[in-house]
């Protein structure tokens, strides 16, 4: 609105050269210009219109690792409005499992918000076989051997809690337990 001194004159006013009035946020050179037959005169300066707050929610935070890429998915209020999702900083989702920091932010010329969630990669469960329990001594170190599925996970195996397969007759209890950034098991026996 404009207003006059004296009072009551007719004013013309554009913005950003335009007589109507916008309705995007945005940043507008107003140009208020007297429309008199007696008077004349001119003012101007910035109309902003700032961008209206908006909700993101995000979801599918708790996922399980198969080998393809987790994204989150993002919902907005109001409803479709785009939203660039960050994983830890980077653009692209993750594969591997782990705790990814996730930041969603609202790309409209409207509307602005952000959201941020942890998004969790679980470790699914492998199996763990063991095989060569029962063994003859020797005077050599006797250790067990092991399988998984999925093939050829490293595993770490224990005999009564040490690291060393033992070389003395006896019965020892054999912990296996998977070595994986992205799977989990563990298996045990004994070995003979």
């Amino acid at each position: 609105t404009a207003t006059t001194t004296p009072s009551g004159l007719t004013v013309d006013i554009t913005y950003d050269g335009s007589a109507t009035a916008p309705t995007a946020a945005g940043s507008y050179t107003v140009l208020a210009t007297i429309n008199d037959a007696n008077y004349e005169g001119t003012a101007s300066n910035t109309l902003v219109i700032a961008k209206a707050s908006a909700t993101v929610v995000l979801d599918d935070l708790a996922q399980t690792y198969d080998g393809t890429a987790k994204s989150v998915t993002a919902t907005t209020t109001p409803s479709g409005l785009t939203v660039d999702i960050t994983y830890d900083g980077s653009a692209t989702a993750p594969t591997a499992a782990g705790s990814y920091a996730v930041v969603a932010t609202i790309n409209d010329a409207n509307y602005e918000g952000t959201a941020s969630n942890t998004l969790v990669i679980a470790k699914p469960s492998a199996t763990v076989e063991l095989d060569d329990l029962a063994q003859t001594y020797d005077g050599t170190a006797k250790s067990a051997t092991a399988t998984t599925t999925p093939s050829g996970l490293t595993v770490d195996i224990t005999y009564d809690g040490s690291a060393t397969a033992p070389t003395a007759a006896g019965s020892y209890t054999v912990l296996a337990t998977i070595n994986d950034a992205n799977y989990e098991g563990t298996a045990s026996n004994t070995l003979v």
